[in-house]
Formats: C-alpha cells, sequence, structure tokens
C-alpha cells in the first residue's frame, strides 16, 4: 500500500490499517470481507444472550420472530448498505439466517435436516436476510443518485492510474448491477424517478425469490 502523508494545521494524521467509524469497521483496502463476519458474530453473541426468549416455543413463532428481527437482525444489518457483496458473503449471510432458525426451532445439525427442511417446519418458503441487505442497497443507491452529495461525488468519481494485474474485484456498483439484471448507465437513468425506481426493486427481488 503507498504511504498516505496527510497533514491538517501542520499535524501529522495517523496511518492505521482500520478504524471504526459510527460502528462500522473501515479497513484500508476496502472489503467488506472483516466487517461482514464481524456483524455475523455480533448477532450471534447477541441471540446466544436472549435465546432463551426466541427459542420458547410456548410463544408462537411469528412473535418470536419479530423480536428476533428487532434485537439480533438490526445489529448485523447496521450500514449494510455500504457492503460489498461477493458470493462467499452471500452464502455466509444465509448460514447466518438458518443458524438463527434452526435454534429457535431446536433443531440440532445432528438431524442433518436440510435447510428447506427447517424452513417449512417453522412456516417458511425461503430466506430473506439476503434479500433485505440488497434491498437496502438498491434503495441507498437511488438515494444516493437522487441527491448532490459528497457520496454521490465518490460513487460516480473515477481515479486515475491502472489496476493492480489479475482479476477484477468485484465493486459496490457491480452488486447493483446483479442485482437489478441492468447495466449502471441504465440503473442511473431509472433511480432518478423515484416510483421507477422502487419499482424495480421490488420486481428484481421478486424474481429473485421466485427462482429459489
Amino acid at each position: 500500500m503507498p504511504q498516505i502523508d496527510i497533514k491538517i494545521d501542520g499535524e501529522r494524521l495517523e496511518k492505521v490499517a482500520n478504524f471504526t467509524y459510527l460502528g462500522h469497521w473501515i479497513i484500508e483496502d476496502g472489503r467488506s470481507d472483516q466487517e461482514v463476519k464481524r456483524r455475523i458474530g455480533m448477532a450471534k453473541n447477541t441471540f446466544a444472550r436472549m435465546s432463551k426468549l426466541p427459542a420458547n416455543r410456548r410463544i408462537n413463532f411469528a412473535t418470536r420472530s419479530r423480536l428476533t428481527k428487532c434485537y439480533v437482525w438490526s445489529i448485523f444489518l447496521n450500514a449494510c448498505e455500504t457492503w460489498t457483496l461477493n458470493a462467499s458473503l452471500a452464502r455466509n449471510i444465509e448460514a447466518l439466517e438458518m443458524w438463527l432458525y434452526c435454534r429457535m426451532a431446536r433443531t440440532s445439525w445432528k438431524e442433518k435436516k436440510k435447510n428447506k427442511e427447517v424452513l417449512e417446519e417453522i412456516g417458511l418458503k425461503h430466506t430473506e436476510l439476503l434479500k433485505t441487505v440488497k434491498t437496502r442497497q438498491l434503495a441507498y443507491y437511488g438515494h444516493i443518485r437522487r441527491h448532490q452529495s459528497l457520496q454521490k461525488s465518490i460513487m460516480e468519481g473515477k481515479i486515475n492510474g491502472k489496476r493492480q494485474r489479475g482479476r477484477k474485484r468485484k465493486s459496490w456498483l457491480g452488486n447493483i448491477e446483479e442485482t437489478t439484471t441492468r447495466r449502471i448507465n441504465e440503473c442511473c437513468e431509472v433511480a432518478l424517478d423515484r416510483e421507477e425506481w422502487r419499482c424495480t426493486i421490488a420486481s428484481n427481488l421478486w424474481q429473485e425469490t421466485e427462482q429459489r
């Protein structure tokens, strides 16, 4: 990594490999892997501390699910709009949701039940957590696109120079293209219309759910 020399009022700022900003872990290479895994750990620890309530079968599942989404999902989803997802992280997110459901249903891994079987037992057709992450990312993209802000300048700006050799890294805008199945240039135009962009979000995520 190149050395960065930034001074404010003659005082040099310390260079660090990572730091926490508003609860979000910022890494020098810009990847989201460590932050997502950290959030998964935080969500599991929170669920473990309150497990007696969401795992109580005397409470109907709908109520227990609402409690889990309120106290556990909210911790995991903090700043998820800024994550750059790849196939591995997507699997980790779905694995977290199934981990929660198995403990809510008191299903042991020793029973070797498939995810579909666990979902059927608790009355669900498919997982929802990854879909929620993608929905928030698309909504955030539309918000940035419609307003003049620093985020928009960063998102649309370009860095001079050549990238390193090797396979091109997955980008945040690449996630937007994959979710909407549209080129980013087309997304830029559609996102300017709030209602049309909302329809795009609902349509693409519905199709993704049906494919599962």
